[in-house]
């Protein structure tokens, strides 16, 4: 067993400033894969603490995938290291970027569609009627008192800098991502369809989630593009699968959801991170990161973006204030290499060379006046309140024999919940009774025959409804989709 050396900063809190040394020796080599720790109660003696803020330092580090725990033994360092690992394809800073030929010139549009039900269990709705329109109109205001008159003419086409700035500091802060430039885009969609027109031809092949978010997938197929399923299962993306697809097909993107994978909202582990990365570097593709709402998160601190750790500065981060604000905002915007940013703003001027600019402003006054983040603490002690509250709904149903499966999210804004029947239609079906819903069959990237037991999942959004609406929509969905255990 190692003798480890452990400093704590006495501004942390102690069982994080534990888990960041135990994980600064990880990394230095101190640790080794697979050594095994000092037992939890020699740690909490050297450091005169309690033993069991030895237990959630390591806990922490175990959710963030540097630790695992084993019966009887304790805990040990893991056999894989999350992607800080990775070893950069001999790029240093005097060199030339050399990712240019996955780029090309941009293309092509595409469409949206609305709806208006009872019951909503759309999986990315936040609840607008909790947003203090109040204060970001007093922001707003400010905005336009601000506004320089140059600032409206065609110029800007990355955005509001004093935005991008402010976004830049929160992505440090929040995300760990301190490296890359910023461009705003109008909401993520614009910037899924923008990375498309500026890195995939006709004939190019993409790499998706099995169970991928359908808007993702037009905008990245809108040109021509072939779409090229990889294999999920209860942890997510499988390498192994991308890894066999990789050896007799040439990709040039893959497209990820890693936190709160749209639709079944399982976050990747970081192994499996890690050699998603390796296989990007091993056979030169772009990752494009979904990072939609990050900031939802409910158990310990949330992993941070493949783009945190990205030494070749092949990962595209695209992220949205649209699940924080209101999907009216359309502010979305996308971190990378600036050299990647380059391409994706000229590819942007075809589409709309000129941003909005008194919204960008009054949401940059919002960040940095603090409301922004009062806000997001906020809506994440609500929607974890009302995940809880879905939680217990399911629970009851179950407990009174219902055939429902489902586990519970560390984050997000919905439940993947299994019905044991097949549910295919049941969208259609659904909607005919008021209710908005989606089912499994939605979300294939390549809509093909399901497999023996047919379609069996519903994805049930929790965000936008209040307790009374929320017990009413679960009551009558259960009905129709159990309509002979209906007491």
């Amino acid at each position: 067993m190692r003798l480890l050396t452990i400093s704590v900063n006495l501004h942390e809190k102690k069982y994080l400033a534990i888990a960041a040394s135990i994980r600064e020796a990880i990394l230095s080599g101190q640790l080794k894969p697979q050594d095994r720790l000092p037992a939890s109660r020699d740690l909490a003696n050297q450091l005169n603490v309690n033993r069991h803020t030895i237990m959630a330092a390591c806990d922490e580090l175990v959710a963030q995938g540097y630790l695992e725990s084993l019966p009887r033994i304790g805990y040990q360092v893991v056999s894989v290291l999350p992607v800080e690992g990775c070893v950069p394809n001999e790029l240093s800073e005097t060199q030339q970027f050399n990712l240019a030929h996955l780029f090309k010139s941009p293309k092509a549009s595409l469409s949206n569609a609305d709806f208006n039900v009872r019951f909503n269990f759309a999986g990315g709705l936040p609840d607008i009627t909790q947003f203090s329109m109040k204060v970001f109109k007093s922001h707003l205001n400010t905005a336009l008192k601000q506004l320089d008159l140059g600032s409206l003419h065609y110029q800007g086409t990355l955005g509001n800098e004093t935005l991008r700035e402010q976004i830049k500091k929160y992505l440090i802060r929040a995300r760990g991502l301190s490296s890359g430039e910023i461009l705003i885009t109008n909401g993520s969609q614009e910037a899924l369809f923008i990375v498309a027109q500026a890195v995939l031809q006709s004939g190019d092949n993409v790499a998706v989630e099995q169970l991928s978010y359908p808007p993702a997938c037009a905008a990245l197929s809108s040109n021509g593009a072939n779409l090229i399923t990889i294999e999920q299962d209860e942890f997510g993306i499988k390498p192994e699968s991308l890894k066999r697809v990789l050896a007799k097909t040439k990709i040039k993107l893959l497209y990820l959801t890693p936190l709160h994978q749209y639709p079944t909202t399982v976050t990747l582990s970081p192994q499996r991170r890690s050699q998603i990365y390796q296989l990007a570097q091993q056979y030169d593709f772009l990752i494009l990161e979904d990072d939609y709402d990050h900031e939802f998160h409910y158990r310990c601190s949330p992993l941070v973006p493949m783009a945190a750790n990205d030494p070749d500065g092949r990962v595209i981060y695209i992220s949205t204030f649209s699940k924080i604000m209101f999907a009216g905002a359309r502010l979305g915007y996308v971190s990378a290499h600036p050299q990647v940013i380059e391409y994706l703003a000229n590819s942007k001027k075809i589409i709309n060379h000129k941003t909005e600019c008194v919204l960008q402003q009054a949401v940059a006054n919002w960040m940095s006046e603090g409301d922004f983040e009062r806000h997001l603490r906020k809506m994440t002690q609500l929607y974890l309140a009302r995940r809880d509250h879905l939680v217990l709904l399911l629970e009851n149903y179950k407990q009174a024999g219902y055939p429902i499966t489902f586990a519970v999210p560390d984050g997000g804004m919905a439940i993947w919940l299994g019905c044991k029947r097949d549910l295919t239609g049941f969208t259609e079906l659904a909607q005919a009774h008021g209710i908005y819903i989606q089912c499994q069959q939605d979300f294939n990237a390549q809509v093909t025959n399901c497999d023996e037991q047919g379609y069996q999942y519903l994805r049930l959004g929790f965000a936008s409804m209040e307790e009374q609406t929320r017990l009413e929509a679960v009551n009558a969905l259960m009905a129709l989709l159990f309509p002979a255990l209906r007491t």
